[in-house]
């Protein structure tokens, strides 16, 4: 029998890397996508773009903020200025989209989550005069973890919300034809996973698995992040590891605890 693990992500994340280290352990991957987004403000956000002279740096937290500042700029470089600025950025896949489009170096990209990047930021900056906001693109369901740490440590931040997330099209029909064939045996294979990689992607998954009654007994819940458990929890759903950052090795990391 074999074992799936179901990657719950947004369709413009990359899932491969995931898969393929993934089936090097024996799992089967199945990539349902969860989230798409629409981006707005990419005009105000270009406007900030071409005064760097008034930010301390840029600060990436999502690849969709990244596809935005590539999308303000019209495919134009970045203005130098930026370069010599505070810049710094969540992930290694992030950092290096951030390098390959906006040819920009950023800092703290091993934090691994928002509250990691702030602690960073302020030790990186110790004994650094920043006196100016830093700009920092977002998404419509930011969490305040970011701008409220960054406060207190002294820091501000000028935020610009250029992109909505909303559920995949398709993600409610792709979910119960899942559960549907593992429960009408229609395979050789059972759900032994899900891993859920955002706030917003386990509150619309979860609307799914109770309108149609999903059954997750049995199903090991994975959680990317510690604002991801916190999501899933709250919906009353127990969190059986948790993967501190998100990549493929600590995912398949979370996996192989329990076997």
């Amino acid at each position: 029998m074999s074992k799936v693990v179901v990657i719950l992500k947004s369709e413009s994340d990359n899932a491969d890397n995931y898969g393929t280290l993934l089936e090097k352990h024996g799992y089967v991957p199945v990539f349902i996508p969860t989230l798409e987004f629409s981006f707005k403000n990419l005009d105000v956000l270009r406007d900030h773009l071409l005064s760097p002279y008034k930010y301390s740096g840029l600060i990436f937290t999502s690849p969709r903020s990244i596809t935005a500042v590539r999308d303000a700029v019209q495919g134009q470089k970045l203005k130098d200025d930026w370069k010599t600025l505070e810049n710094y950025s969540v992930g290694e896949t992030s950092r290096e989209l951030i390098q390959r489009t906006l040819d920009l170096d950023t800092k703290g990209h091993h934090s691994g989550n928002a509250s990691n990047l702030a602690d960073f930021i302020k030790t990186d900056l110790y004994n650094k005069t920043v006196t100016m906001p830093f700009l920092f693109p977002c998404g419509n369901l930011k969490q305040d973890v970011l701008q409220n740490k960054l406060s207190e440590y002294g820091y501000s931040l000028d935020s610009v919300e250029v992109y909505e997330t909303v559920p995949h099209r398709d993600l409610e029909r792709n979910l119960v034809a899942l559960f549907r064939d593992e429960r009408e045996a229609k395979s050789d294979r059972t759900i032994d996973s899900l891993l859920f990689f955002s706030p917003s992607g386990i509150n619309y998954c979860a609307h799914v698995f109770e309108k149609h009654r999903l059954d997750l007994t049995g199903k090991r819940i994975i959680a990317i992040g510690p604002s991801t458990k916190k999501a899933i929890e709250n919906k009353g759903i127990t969190v059986h590891r948790t993967a501190e950052k998100p990549s493929p090795d600590y995912v398949v990391g979370a996996l192989l605890q329990d076997t």
